[in-house]
């Protein structure tokens, strides 16, 4: 069975990673599955002098430092379990829910689920990154370079998705995921806009007459759009103009997928865009 996997933690992006669940299982018509993980990674705020004290004292606080640890899993536990509760309660009945709390890391877990998962959501950020001054959270990176499902990519509060952006170049990876956007039973009834970015206009016109042709008998209506410039400021443009909900991309190859994500484009799309990421594989 193929779920919608939303990943909750507690952090800022946790109320709007809930809703877009709520809304694709809604829209698809597929089962939605909160996940939890609570990750031992205990740091006392006693350092250990355990090697440079006698053997009585050293036992005392290698002990006193395992039950710190184990009060601090305890709490992790509790508190995802309550989070997971109050999600689930906000789902409407007939939406087939259901709560997973896993142990280790997030990334981990995905793993081994991934032959299970249809669409991933996760914050940009989770709780493990809240004090730093990274615009994508330590385990995200990891996450969409390595696995192979559809993923979106919170980044700003939840709005209903009337209007989607997607990015098209000709590329196969653009073919696939314009097929995937204008064939998929979750966003239903919404605008397509297709954009391409190219300093040669006829060429762009080919492209994006390519684009209709892929779509037509999808009998869908889509919106095409040429800019030229740099691609990532004329999407970023775009997007802010008509106030578009959701932009989607094909991801490329693992190197230049990271080059993309993680260099202008951070900055770019999704601090300046304001807009989540659907990332298609």
């Amino acid at each position: 069975m193929e779920n919608i996997y939303s990943c909750v933690d507690g952090s800022k992006f946790t109320d709007s990673v809930c809703k877009y669940g709520i809304f694709f299982a809604k829209e698809a018509k597929i089962p939605l599955v909160f996940l939890n993980t609570v990750e031992h990674r205990h740091i006392s705020k006693k350092q250990d002098f355990s090697g440079n004290i006698g053997l009585g004292a050293r036992d005392d606080l290698l002990e006193e430092l395992s039950k710190e640890e184990e009060s601090e899993s305890k709490s992790a536990i509790a508190k995802g379990k309550a989070l997971l509760q109050s999600l689930k309660e906000k789902v409407d009945p007939n939406i087939s829910v259901s709560t997973k709390q896993r142990h280790g890391t997030l990334y981990e877990n995905l793993t081994d689920l991934e032959n299970e998962i249809r669409l991933l959501i996760i914050g940009l950020k989770g709780e493990d990154s809240q004090q730093n001054n990274l615009a994508i959270g330590e385990q995200v990176e990891t996450i969409i370079r390595s696995l192979h499902v559809p993923t979106l990519l919170v980044n700003s509060e939840y709005k209903k998705i009337a209007s989607v952006l997607i990015a098209y170049d000709g590329s196969t990876s653009s073919k696939k995921a314009l097929k995937m956007v204008a064939e998929s039973p979750m966003l239903g009834d919404i605008t397509r806009y297709v954009i391409n970015v190219n300093k040669d206009a006829e060429k762009s016109k080919l492209i994006l007459d390519q684009a209709q042709e892929i779509v037509k008998d999808s009998k869908i209506d889509i919106e095409t759009v040429s800019r030229s410039g740099d691609a990532l400021e004329e999407i970023t443009r775009f997007q802010l103009e008509k106030n578009i909900d959701l932009i989607a991309m094909g991801a490329f190859s693992h190197n230049k997928l990271r080059d993309v994500l993680f260099g202008s484009f951070t900055s770019k799309m999704l601090a300046k865009a304001k807009a989540s990421l659907l990332l298609l594989r």
